[in-house]
């Protein structure tokens, strides 16, 4: 492409001058160029229009603190229909078997509709989130017994990644519910309870720092010794000291069953797990695991 043409090619060629006129003389005005005035630019702005300006800025900045404020602090306690309805998902939780586990999902989502959005309520959102967590464990149960029999059976790599589905989700509800309730210890928990489904344990232990006194604590920390290799004798006396503050939990009379059956302990495992079933009688788990430990007959 050419070069664009300069100004004077586009313009043609250059037409003569006209003839310079003579230079006014000293002190005679210019014709048709009158004296300039000053213009607003030229001005220093009143001070009463600065003042008015701070002024405005500093309403501004006052009104935005105070919508800060008023969203932090102005969050409502939860209605008493809403703390019901999370009492009955955590009741559903404590029988853990699937149906169950489906049915605390439920109830922790309706606890937190029936809140509604203003309401501070960061207990059912991580009880939410440990409802996740727990169905993740229940389908890794699920994927290790089908596993055991078969290893190359499709099913339990479709059972494994629903379970890391279901822990994804419970990060996405602790993430925001984190950062808007700052020193909740059931998030803390749930926080802890989520690193040890992800098996990383200092991230977990970080978070079971900050509410070391909790009661709740003991059952993270068995779960996830019972997660380890050799960890069921570690998990043991956690798993029973968790028991002794909710000894009507089916969910962890099935996992003190695992426990003692990781030990070769078949009769405390069959105890154990008719307990459990006494407590939660679809528990589909424990009826499986019972049966393959010979103790269907005795379940009575």
């Amino acid at each position: 492409m050419p070069p664009p043409p300069s100004a004077g090619e586009a313009d043609g060629p250059a037409a003569e001058a006209p003839a310079e006129a003579p230079p006014a003389a000293e002190g005679d005005e210019i014709a048709g160029e009158p004296g300039r005035e000053p213009g607003t630019f030229d001005r220093a702005p009143p001070r009463a229009l600065l003042v008015g300006v701070a002024a405005g800025l500093v309403l501004l900045l006052a009104v935005g603190g105070g919508l800060v404020a008023y969203r932090k602090l102005g969050r409502r306690a939860p209605p008493a229909a809403a703390v019901e309805t999370l009492s009955a998902a955590q009741a559903e939780a404590e029988k853990d078997s699937l149906a169950s586990i489906a049915s605390a999902e439920t109830k922790a989502r309706d606890a937190l509709d029936v809140a509604g959005p203003r309401a501070r309520f960061p207990e059912a959102t991580a009880a939410l989130a440990r409802v996740e967590i727990q169905w993740a464990d229940a389908l890794a149960d699920q994927a290790s017994r089908i596993a055991e029999k078969n290893a190359d059976d499709p099913r339990a790599a479709q059972l494994q990644a629903q379970a890391k589905t279901k822990v994804k989700a419970a990060f996405d509800l602790l993430s925001p519910a984190a950062k808007a309730n700052a020193g909740s210890p059931d998030v803390q928990l749930a926080f802890a309870d989520y690193y040890r489904a992800k098996r990383l344990p200092s991230s977990m232990s970080r978070y079971l720092k900050e509410v070391k006194d909790e009661p709740r604590v003991a059952l993270i920390e068995g779960l996830a010794l019972l997660q380890e290799d050799d960890g069921a004798e570690k998990a043991l006396p956690k798993l029973k000291a968790a028991l002794a503050a909710s000894p009507q939990s089916a969910r962890i009379h099935y996992r003190l069953a695992l426990a003692h059956l990781a030990l070769k302990d078949e009769g405390s495992a069959r105890t154990e797990l008719k307990e459990t079933l006494r407590l939660s009688p679809q528990h589909e788990r424990a009826q499986a695991l019972l049966e393959q430990l010979g103790g269907a007959a005795e379940r009575k």
